[in-house]
C-alpha cells in the first residue's frame, strides 16, 4: 500500500476499548494545552466522546517490548489525555472510541498520518517549520514524485500555499535564534510525571499478565516497582 493509499484508509472499524490498552505515539511532536484538555473533559462528561480517536493495533511499544497496551494512537491524542485525566479523577468509565486502521508500513508513513490528523490545529511558526521539514523528508522518499513543485505539494499537506511554505522556511532559516530549535516542545517536570503515570499503567498491565502466568518471583519485583512509582507520583501531589 502506498503512502497516498494509506492516508485514505477506511475508518469504518470502530472499537470501544479500555484507555489503559492505548499508548500515545512517540512520533507525535505536537503540544497539548491543559486548558484545551480540560475543556474537552467537560464536553466528554456532558455529551460523550463526539469524535473517534484513530489508532492501529500493536502489542509492542516503540522499543519492541510488550507493555500491556494493544493500540498506538495516530490521531486523537487530546481526547486520549482528556479521558485519561477523567479516569485519574474517578470520572467517566475509562473507555475510548477508536477507529482502527492498518499499521503504517514505516516511520515516514506514520509521521505523515499524524500530521494529516493535525492539519486544522492552530500552530506556531516553529511547529509549521518542523512540519515542513518532515514533509520534505517524506517527499524525498517518494518513488513517484507528484506533479507541481515540492513546496506546493508540501503546502497542500499542511493547508498553506507554496509561497506560504517558502516564507516560513525563509523566516525560520534566517533567524539564527530559531534555527537551533528543531524540536518545538521543551520537556518539563509535568512531562516527567506524565511519563511516570504511563509507566505505572504499563506495569500494572504487565502484572496482570504475570499473574496469569503464575510468575510469583516476577510479581514480587513488579509490586516493588509499582510501589516505588506510586511514591514518586504521590510526592508531586
Amino acid at each position: 500500500m502506498s503512502l497516498f493509499e494509506s492516508m485514505g484508509r477506511d475508518l469504518g472499524l470502530v472499537k470501544r476499548v479500555d484507555i489503559q490498552e492505548v499508548r500515545m505515539n512517540k512520533l507525535n511532536f505536537y503540544e497539548y494545552q491543559d486548558d484545551v484538555i480540560n475543556s474537552l473533559k467537560s464536553s466528554i462528561l456532558e455529551n460523550g466522546q463526539m469524535e473517534n480517536a484513530i489508532a492501529y493495533m500493536d502489542e509492542l511499544d516503540e522499543n519492541g517490548e510488550i507493555d500491556g497496551c494493544k493500540y498506538t494512537l495516530i490521531g486523537g491524542h487530546t481526547r486520549y489525555l482528556a479521558i485519561s485525566k477523567l479516569l485519574e479523577e474517578g470520572q467517566g468509565d475509562g473507555y475510548i472510541n477508536l477507529s482502527i486502521i492498518e499499521k503504517p508500513q514505516n516511520e515516514y508513513e506514520e509521521k505523515a498520518l499524524i500530521m494529516s490528523n493535525n492539519v486544522q490545529r492552530k500552530k506556531s511558526m516553529e511547529v509549521r517549520y518542523h512540519e515542513i521539514k518532515l514533509w520534505e523528508e517524506i517527499y524525498n522518499t517518494l518513488e513517484e514524485r507528484p506533479g507541481g513543485t515540492k513546496r506546493d505539494w508540501i503546502g497542500s499537506k499542511i493547508g498553506m500555499s507554496g509561497r506560504g511554505v517558502a516564507k516560513v522556511i525563509e523566516k525560520m532559516e534566517n533567524n539564527t535564534s530559531a534555527t537551533s530549535q528543531n524540536t518545538p516542545h521543551t520537556m518539563t517536570r509535568n512531562d516527567v510525571f506524565k511519563r511516570l503515570k504511563t509507566n505505572l499503567k504499563a506495569l500494572n498491565r504487565t502484572k496482570e499478565i504475570s499473574l496469569q502466568c503464575n510468575c510469583e518471583d516476577i510479581n514480587e519485583l513488579l509490586d516493588s516497582l509499582i510501589n516505588d512509582l506510586e511514591v514518586i507520583i504521590n510526592y508531586e501531589n
